[in-house]
């Protein structure tokens, strides 16, 4: 069923939000795949390394606040380097505890590492997280309700729609979702020898795709790596892009945080019902 569209209130009559999100820094998924964290394929750790001064550097330059979506398992590791993010103004938001394959979690598993990270952030940064992407944006049926449960007041897992909206979860309340797009995730450019594209052509995407959400639906996510993006020729292709947004009125950069509580006051935001399930009726033969 197709809704009319109308474009986000936003504050200051801004006519798009801007979203830097960064996912991830630290070697736990490597610890996942691997076992340990070596080799060519396990450069996680680049990221604490050198990737998070890069893009704390262009964020300064530029003033920007942005959001980090990080496990617990590496903000507990590096928690000096994430208390340095919240104090230069950015947020941090959890994204599961060693970026596990969280559709396919057990439920107990799945809550007992929603609170694990929850606490973790809690401690190490003086105040519980507002937020949640779960690792790769995959869910259970349970996600929605366990983040709810556990406090989170925004979830950005999802992929499908371009403003944020109301969803409702498995328990019948609702919880503030802040979706994005497989095109505005640098993993899908940077993250595989096969996949590998020249940052300049990537920056050119990205332009294209802001030029056309300034235009049409007045919201923009980027999700970037510090492990991809923090790479020196990438860091300048997202600095080409901010260059760009900047040139364009009526911007707001927001935190996914800040954007939230914004998408709250949009009188027209949509609400939408809990996922469709698979039903005995609609199994195959």
């Amino acid at each position: 069923m197709s809704m009319s569209f109308e474009r986000p209130s936003w504050p200051n009559g801004a006519k798009c939000a801007v979203s830097l999100t960064f996912d991830n820094f630290g070697e736990s998924f490597d610890l996942l795949r691997h076992g340990h964290a070596g080799g060519a394929n396990a450069d996680g750790v680049y990221a604490p390394r050198r990737g998070i001064e890069r893009v704390l550097d262009l964020l300064a330059r530029y003033s920007i606040p942005a959001t980090f979506f990080v496990e617990g398992w590496n903000v507990r590791k590096y928690a000096d380097l994430a208390r340095e993010v919240v104090e230069q103004g950015h947020e941090i938001g959890g994204h599961g505890w060693m970026h596990e394959a969280w559709g396919e979690l057990a439920p107990e598993r799945e809550r007992d590492l929603i609170q694990r990270t929850t606490a973790t952030l809690s401690d190490v940064l003086g105040a519980a997280p507002n937020g949640w992407r779960a690792p790769s944006g995959l869910t259970t049926e349970g996600t929605l309700g366990f983040l709810h449960e556990a406090g989170y007041t925004y979830d950005s897992s999802f992929g499908d729609d371009d403003v944020p909206y109301f969803i409702a979860t498995d328990r019948g309340n609702e919880i503030l979702e802040l979706p994005w797009s497989w095109s505005l995730d640098d993993a899908v450019y940077y993250a595989h020898p096969g996949t590998i594209r020249r940052p300049s052509e990537v920056a050119q995407l990205w332009i294209e795709e802001f030029d056309a959400a300034y235009e049409l639906t007045g919201n923009f996510m980027l999700v970037c790596h510090p492990r991809y993006s923090g790479r020196p020729a990438r860091i300048r292709a997202l600095e080409q892009l901010i260059q760009h947004i900047r040139t364009r009125d009526g911007v707001w950069f927001a935190r996914s945080t800040d954007l939230a509580a914004a998408a709250r006051d949009w009188s027209a935001i949509p609400h939408y019902p809990y996922p469709e399930r698979m039903s005995e009726e609609a199994r195959p033969e």
